[in-house]
């Protein structure tokens, strides 16, 4: 995935996110780690498993209404933080390995 790296998103606060195939980061970050980048690309690989980004985003904000706006609390995120130190992990994934989160 290609990073763009900027001023405007993530939101303060974040690092890095997954935005439609790409991964925009924030400029004080550069280089990202390769554990951000690995997290970026389990997102990626979610979003697969929606059929399309939009699919994805939908999903996303749906389970973060569902959890009551608690970030970590996502199961799309309790995945990637999960296994965002396994460089091997998306060899080896399952698909709608979020799932298991729910």
């Amino acid at each position: 995935m290609k990073v763009i790296y900027n001023s405007i998103l993530p939101p303060k606060g974040f690092s890095a996110m997954a935005l439609f195939g790409l991964i925009l980061a924030r400029n004080e970050f550069n280089p990202l780690s390769g554990k951000t980048i690995n997290h970026e690309k389990i997102h990626a690989a979610q979003a697969k498993d929606c059929g399309f980004w939009i699919f994805y985003y939908a999903v996303y904000l749906f389970q973060w209404a569902s959890v009551g706006f608690k970030y970590k609390k996502i199961p799309f995120e309790i995945e990637a933080y999960k296994h965002e130190s396994e460089i091997d992990y998306l060899k080896k994934r399952k698909k709608y390995g979020w799932k298991e989160y729910k």
